[in-house]
């Protein structure tokens, strides 16, 4: 499994959940090293939730017949799409948007019997939304920022 992350440090932690080939996108270039790690044949899957400048790594990074699942544009939402490349190498793009009832309660039954566990950084009350957004803008935590609501 390849991936790529802004810094070394979560590319480390990533690493120890089992990641292969770890990318920071802030001092490498994706696409080169996709290709470098897949001997030239590139990506058969891409799963890219940011958008914008993300969305066209992703794209140059599939091999033939590849397929690319995008479900975000955080980053950016109309990107430039050169299509001759795309249909050439007979690449695919999927837009994932939303889950079914029966998928939700799917997982829910694997994280209750432990088979699947959430990976929260940290856990905020609720008064300390602030400082719970102001994690998240800083763009240093790994994993999911928790709100709790006591009764």
């Amino acid at each position: 499994m390849i991936g790529n992350a802004s810094s070394d440090d979560k590319l480390e932690f990533a690493a120890g959940l089992g990641m292969d080939v770890g990318i920071n996108y802030k001092t490498q270039n994706v696409v080169e090293e996709v290709m470098r790690a897949t001997g030239g044949a590139g990506a058969d899957v891409v799963f890219e939730h940011v958008g914008g400048e993300s969305f066209q790594f992703a794209l140059e990074s599939l091999g033939k017949d590849g397929r690319l699942v995008t479900c975000g544009a955080h980053a950016g939402e109309v990107v430039p799409f050169d299509i001759i490349p795309f249909f050439r190498a007979q690449k695919s793009v999927i837009g994932s948007f939303i889950f079914t009832r029966e998928e939700v309660a799917r997982c829910l039954g694997l994280a209750a019997r432990g088979l699947i566990k959430p990976l929260v950084h940290s856990t905020f009350p609720l008064d300390q939304a602030r400082d719970a957004m102001a994690l998240m803008e800083r763009r240093e935590h790994f994993g999911k920022i928790v709100l709790r609501i006591s009764a």
